[in-house]
């Protein structure tokens, strides 16, 4: 699973070549960013996401999907200070409630 990114990769680098400017020479601060961002945030949250939805059912799979965006929008209330009002906070209250409920209802039909 995870060797497709590896493969896209190598696709992709003489196009990347080709059309970018060189990159800069990099720091070692941004070399280890590079591998964390890599290991943590692609090989092993793929890894992660792959082996969950080969356990759990397509339903379950699809409304955890929708908590993405949620995560997105409560990180940046907390972390970035941003504001959530009106139509964004009943929204993000009418998903939360519908993945609450489809993961309810698949727990009394298991």
């Amino acid at each position: 699973m995870c060797y497709q990114l590896l493969l896209c990769g190598v696709i992709l680098l003489p196009l990347s070549l080709m059309a970018d400017a060189p990159l800069p020479a990099l720091s070692l601060t941004q070399i280890l960013a590079y591998a964390y961002l890599s290991v943590v945030g692609a090989l092993l949250a793929y890894s992660l996401w792959f082996r969950g939805i080969a356990r759990l059912s397509p339903v379950a799979v699809s409304s955890l999907c929708l908590l993405s965006p949620i995560n997105a929008v409560i990180l940046g209330w907390i972390v970035l200070d941003q504001s959530l009002r009106g139509m964004s906070l009943a929204g993000l209250l009418i998903v939360l409630a519908i993945v609450i409920i489809v993961q309810k209802n698949m727990r009394s039909q298991v």
